[in-house]
C-alpha cells in the first residue's frame, strides 16, 4: 500500500510516498481502508520537529471503511463507514490503510462527504475540549476563540453558539462575512486592532495563536477568574502573575464518546464542516507546506486516497 513517510526531520524534502506492507491486527484491532485524512497542524510539525520518531507515517485523523475486524471486536463489522483520530503515538492515518482499535473511532457522520468527515475528528475534538474540558463553557458566557476561522477555531464557534455562549472572533479582514455567517456575535480583525481594543470583561477565551502579544492581550482581556484555554503554547509565568484568572495548555485526547456526540451535531445540521483545499496523497508534502502557512479557513484533507 502506499504511505506518507517522513524519512526524518527537519525538512519537507524527508517527506516521501512509499510502497509498504499493508498491516496485519491483533485480536482488538480494526483494519480500515482510508478514503480520506484530516491534516492537522502536528503533521508538519512531527515532519519538522521529530515529536514521534521516524522513520515515521504521518497523519492522526481518517475516514474509512472497515475491512477486517480482529476476534476481539464486538462493536464493528467490516463494510461500517468509520471516523477517528488515531492513537497519538503511532499516527499513520497518511496510508491506503490503518489498524486501529475501537476506542480510536465512531460511525462517520451520514451527512458528510469523506473529505469533510475527514476533516472532523482532532479539530472538532480540540475544540470541544478546550470549551467545555478546560474552559467549562455555560449559556450566556461571553467567549473569545482566537483564528475564529482555522480548523479548531470554526468548531469551537460553531460548539459555542449550540452552547448558547456570545461569540467573538478573531480573524482578518477577508474572514469577517464568513464568519458572521456561520454565527459569530462579534468579529475584530487582528491585522487592525488589539483584542482589548474591541473587548474586555469575557469569560473564556480559546487561544488557538499563543504567541506572547495574543497571551497578553487574552489575559488583559479576561474578567476576574476568567479563564484562559490555549492549546499551543503555555501561559507565561509573569501574566500568571499579574492577573487573577485560572490558565491552562492542553493536548486533546481521542474521545469515542465526545466524537459521537459531534457526529449527531453534524447530522443535526447543528454544526458544518468546512474544507478549504483537497490535496491528493501523493501531493502530502504540499499539504503539509500548505498548513504550515496557516491562514486556512476550515480544515486540508488527502483525498482521495486509492
Amino acid at each position: 500500500m502506499k504511505a506518507v513517510i517522513a524519512k526524518s526531520k527537519g525538512s519537507f524534502d524527508n517527506v516521501v510516498v512509499e510502497e509498504v506492507p499493508k498491516p496485519s491486527i491483533a485480536a482488538d484491532e480494526i483494519l480500515v481502508k482510508v478514503h480520506a485524512a484530516g491534516v492537522n497542524p502536528v503533521d508538519w510539525k512531527a515532519a519538522l520537529n521529530g515529536y514521534f520518531g521516524y522513520p515515521l507515517i504521518l497523519g492522526s485523523d481518517i475516514a474509512g471503511v472497515v475491512e477486517k475486524v480482529g476476534n476481539e471486536i464486538k462493536n464493528y463489522k467490516a463494510g461500517e463507514e468509520i471516523i477517528g483520530s488515531l492513537e497519538w503515538q503511532k499516527q499513520s492515518a497518511f496510508a491506503e490503510y490503518v489498524a486501529t482499535k475501537e476506542k480510536y473511532i465512531t460511525y462517520k457522520p451520514k451527512n458528510l462527504s469523506w473529505q469533510e468527515s475527514a476533516a472532523a475528528p482532532l479539530a472538532s475534538l480540540t475544540a470541544w475540549q478546550g470549551l467545555f474540558n478546560h474552559g467549562h463553557l455555560k449559556a450566556g458566557e461571553k467567549v473569545v476563540v482566537h483564528a475564529a476561522a482555522g480548523g479548531v477555531g470554526l468548531f469551537a464557534v460553531q460548539f459555542a453558539k449550540w452552547k448558547g455562549a456570545y461569540v467573538i472572533g478573531t480573524a482578518s479582514e477577508k474572514n469577517i462575512d464568513f464568519l458572521k455567517s456561520v454565527g459569530v456575535d462579534e468579529v475584530i480583525d487582528y491585522t487592525k486592532f488589539k483584542l482589548t481594543e474591541k473587548v474586555n470583561n469575557v469569560d473564556l477565551v480559546l487561544d488557538t495563536v499563543g504567541t506572547p502579544e495574543v497571551q497578553e492581550e487574552s489575559f488583559k482581556a479576561l474578567k476576574e477568574r476568567g479563564r484562559y484555554v490555549s492549546i499551543t503554547a503555555g501561559p507565561r509565568e509573569e501574566l500568571l502573575k499579574n492577573y487573577e484568572i485560572s490558565a491552562t495548555r492542553f493536548l486533546f485526547h481521542s474521545s469515542p464518546e465526545q466524537l459521537k456526540q459531534i457526529v449527531q451535531l453534524i447530522e443535526e445540521g447543528k454544526v458544518k464542516v468546512f474544507i478549504d483545499k483537497t490535496f491528493p496523497l501523493t501531493e502530502a508534502r504540499a499539504a503539509l507546506e500548505y498548513v504550515q502557512k496557516g491562514h486556512t479557513r476550515g480544515k486540508v484533507v488527502l483525498a482521495p486516497i486509492p
